[in-house]
């Protein structure tokens, strides 16, 4: 019989490390994955409703030996409803037995290490000096890079843009139109929702002659001219970047140059920087495996027997 650890999302959130722990472990795993020692098949995903995805995210970390999987959906529908974009679940499994040893809430981590992945890049790669920032969308994702945002630079002036504009308000200094939130921004986050036939506005002539793009929302709002004349484009998964572009997103988008884990193991640079981070399991995994130490350390969670 398997007995499982059970975490809600309460629980993975008071378990979190503090945001430059994150930012670590997100660049320990991007590395570990650009060396070849995580298994990470590309995410395999069912479409029941128009934009919407359920997706299954299997990895597997050699260096730490660690085996989860992340069943995590999609609805934007769901703000009509009042329930979540993204809801998920993260099992992790025995690498030795493969028996199943704990269910973690997805919800915390995804926001969380999403956030991360961007933080580690603005780390690395943006301007030097940056002092102004774009978050276009403002939902839960443009909430949580706005906290590694001030993370990384206390006194960062955040400009934002959200059809809600209290949303937009509650993270910054809020504006009528992406361009004018975009216009002076070194680092510009898009975080809008993922559909099947975006309208991308944000063209090379809307960005400053230094700046880190990262679009964590694919092509809603970034134009295939704007990665276009960027120095240096990194993905999270080359791999998976194909794969989505088969299915029809990143219309017109040039291939990347190399892997973030690449462009962070070997210092790589340029003065227009788009890291197009699509969300790993490896991430995931890492996240889920750090949380579950402390839970177990701490006498967290709930306990189920199979």
């Amino acid at each position: 019989m398997a007995e499982l650890t059970v975490l809600s999302r309460d629980d993975v959130a008071a378990l979190m490390p503090p945001i430059p722990a994150q930012l670590d472990l997100v660049e320990q795993t991007y590395i570990a994955m650009a060396r070849g020692d995580v298994e990470l098949p590309p995410k395999p995903g069912i479409h029941p409703r128009p934009n919407a995805f359920i997706h299954a995210m299997p990895a597997y970390l050699r260096t730490t030996d660690v085996a989860a999987l992340k069943w995590v959906s999609g609805y934007p529908s769901n703000k009509q409803r009042g329930l979540p974009y993204i809801s998920g679940v993260i099992l992790v499994n025995d690498a030795d037995t493969g028996l199943p040893t704990a269910i973690l809430d997805a919800a915390e981590i995804t926001a969380a290490r999403t956030a991360a992945a961007s933080g580690a890049c603005i780390r690395r790669f943006a301007p030097d000096g940056w002092s102004t920032a774009a978050i276009l969308g403002c939902g839960e994702q443009g909430r949580y890079h706005a906290l590694v945002l001030t993370a990384l630079n206390p006194d960062v002036a955040i400009h934002t843009f959200d059809i809600d504009h209290d949303a937009a308000t509650s993270l910054g200094e809020a504006f009528d139109n992406p361009l004018d939130a975009v216009s002076g921004a070194q680092v510009i986050v898009t975080a809008g929702p993922i559909v099947d036939s975006p309208t991308p506005v944000i063209t090379a002539d809307w960005l400053p002659p230094e700046h880190l793009l990262l679009p964590i929302d694919f092509s809603f709002y970034v134009h295939a001219d704007a990665i276009a004349a960027a120095d240096l484009v990194t993905t999270d998964d080359v791999e998976q970047f194909e794969s989505y572009r088969g299915h029809g997103h990143f219309d017109g988008w040039r291939d990347p140059d190399c892997s973030t884990g690449q462009a962070l193991n070997e210092s790589r640079s340029g003065t227009r920087i788009a890291c197009v981070n699509l969300g790993v399991g490896a991430l995931d995994a890492a996240f889920a495996h750090y949380v579950l130490d402390e839970a177990r350390r701490q006498g967290v969670g709930a306990s189920v027997r199979l």
